[in-house]
């Protein structure tokens, strides 16, 4: 097994369920202006991809702004994580509750699971596992770049979750562009 390269940073592992809500809200890069959900097929390809829905499953244009609610809907959400607040979020309320899901019984005690299959199935469980997530009590971990340029989902592995950049470098990227203009403004001055 080859050695880790020592410049790449560690970024630790993410839960699961964690995993699953961030790489959802991240399909939409501000940064690029790229969205892979553009088209109903981007949206069964994204699914399957990730084993949430069958590769011939179909999707109309219902199916894609529902799962685009989805996605704003959580993204709000982990905006307010990112600013320690709470608050109503009626997106993604209505968005969650569009969601066919049943709460059933398994050996392990009472399970949230999804009712239906194909893309439908496949948000349903993305919305399982953001209350999954909330279950667990690492929901709060889960936030938004505080970088207007980037603003990508990320998970807060600090011990006392005041991180307020993702692991890409924009903390890094914006101290360093506050040095330089303090800097010139000093030789300026």
């Amino acid at each position: 097994m080859p050695a880790a390269d020592p410049r790449e940073p560690v970024v630790p592992d993410v839960p699961p369920s964690i995993a699953l809500v961030r790489d959802f809200v991240n399909t939409t890069d501000h940064e690029t202006g790229t969205d892979d959900l553009a088209s109903p097929a981007d949206l069964v390809t994204y699914l399957a991809e990730r084993g949430l829905a069958g590769a011939s499953s179909r999707a109309s244009g219902a199916d894609l702004d529902a799962a685009q609610r989805l996605r704003t809907g959580l993204r709000r959400a982990l905006e307010l994580n990112h600013d320690g607040t709470t608050g109503a979020l009626p997106g993604l309320a209505a968005a969650l509750a569009e969601q066919p899901v049943a709460l059933t019984w398994t050996d392990a005690g009472a399970a949230l699971t999804t009712t239906a299959t194909g893309v439908g199935g496949g948000l349903a469980r993305i919305a399982v596992a953001a209350h999954e997530a909330a279950a667990e009590g690492i929901w709060w971990r889960l936030k938004i770049c505080a970088s207007d340029e980037c603003e990508w989902a990320y998970y807060d592995h600090s011990r006392n979750r005041s991180r307020s950049w993702c692991e890409y470098g924009c903390g890094n990227k914006l101290k360093t562009r506050a040095y330089r203009a303090r800097k010139a403004a000093a030789r300026a001055g």
